[in-house]
C-alpha cells in the first residue's frame, strides 16, 4: 500500500498494523475475475473470509483505489486523494486526502459526496470497528449499528467484527463505542459545508447537467461487468434510484 499510494499521501502506521493483523489471519483475497498480480485487485477483510461477504456483516474491505471515486478527477485532485477501504455496497469509500495546509485527513465518500471523518487514524479504525453494516452510508452518527440497520430496512441484526474490535482495543489501548458520535464524529448535511467538499467544489465545479453520466439518454451511466461484480444487485439498484439512464455492458 505504501509503495502504491500517490507521493503526497502516507499510509498511517495504525492502518499498516491492522493490515498486518488481517494478513496474518489469512483474511486476504483477490476480486473475482481480476488479475491477482495487480495490487489494486487485492483486498483485506475484518472478518474471516468465509464470513466477510455475509450481508449482516460490516462492509469493510481494505483495498486501494487511486484518486477519489468521482468521474474524471483532474490531476491536482487525483494526486492528493486515494481510497484505502470500501465501506459501502454502492462504492462508498474511506480515503486519505492531503489538504491545502499539508494536513493528511481521513474522509468518507458517500454517493460521491465526501466529508471529513477525522484526522486521527486510530479514531477512523474505531469507527470502522463499531460494526455499521455500511459505514460509508451512515448519515446520523448518533445511531448504533443496530439502529442503522433498521433505518436501512434490514430485519436482521448486524453481526459485529468482534475479533477486529478486540484487536483495535488491545493494540491501541482504546474503546470501541456504540456510536460514531461518541468518537466526536460529525457528518454534515447533504450540500452542507465541509473542508473537502469546498476543496473539490473549487477544483471540480459542477458540470452542466448533460455532462453528468446517467442524467441524459445521450450520456448514460455505464455499468461495466467489473463494476457490476463489485457492486452486486443491490449496488446497481441504488444507482438506478439516483440516475434515470443506466445501462449495463453485456
Amino acid at each position: 500500500m505504501r509503495a502504491h499510494l500517490p507521493e503526497a499521501l502516507t499510509l498511517p502506521d495504525a492502518f499498516a498494523t491492522v493490515f498486518d493483523w488481517a494478513e496474518a489471519r489469512g483474511q486476504a483475497g483477490v476480486f473475482t475475475n481480476q488479475d491477482p498480480s495487480d495490487f489494486l485487485s487485492r483486498y483485506l477483510t475484518v472478518y474471516p473470509l468465509a464470513q466477510a461477504f455475509d450481508p449482516s456483516m460490516s462492509h469493510v474491505l481494505f483495498n486501494l483505489q487511486l484518486g477519489p471515486p468521482l468521474h474524471e478527477p483532474p490531476p491536482e485532485v487525483a494526486s492528493r486523494v486515494a481510497s484505502i477501504a470500501r465501506i459501502a455496497g454502492d462504492g462508498g469509500t474511506l480515503a486519505l486526502w492531503r489538504d491545502d495546509e499539508d494536513r493528511q485527513r481521513i474522509v468518507v465518500f458517500n454517493h460521491g459526496e465526501p466529508h471529513v471523518l477525522t484526522d486521527d487514524p486510530v479514531v477512523a479504525l474505531q469507527f470502522l470497528a463499531i460494526g455499521y453494516v455500511e459505514p460509508g452510508a451512515l448519515l446520523y452518527p448518533d445511531l448504533t449499528a443496530a439502529e442503522q440497520a433498521i433505518e436501512h430496512g434490514s430485519d436482521t441484526p448486524p453481526i459485529p467484527p468482534t475479533e477486529f474490535q478486540a484487536f483495535v482495543k488491545s493494540e491501541f489501548g482504546v474503546e470501541v463505542p456504540e456510536r460514531a458520535s461518541d468518537l466526536g464524529i460529525v457528518i454534515p448535511e447533504e450540500g452542507g459545508p465541509d473542508p473537502i467538499r469546498d476543496w473539490l467544489d473549487e477544483l471540480m465545479p459542477e458540470p452542466e447537467i448533460g455532462e453528468i453520466p446517467g442524467m441524459t439518454a445521450e450520456n448514460p451511466y455505464i455499468v461495466t461487468r467489473e463494476l457490476r461484480e463489485m457492486m452486486g444487485d443491490e449496488g446497481v439498484a441504488v444507482l438506478r434510484e439516483f440516475y434515470e439512464f443506466v445501462i449495463e455492458e453485456e
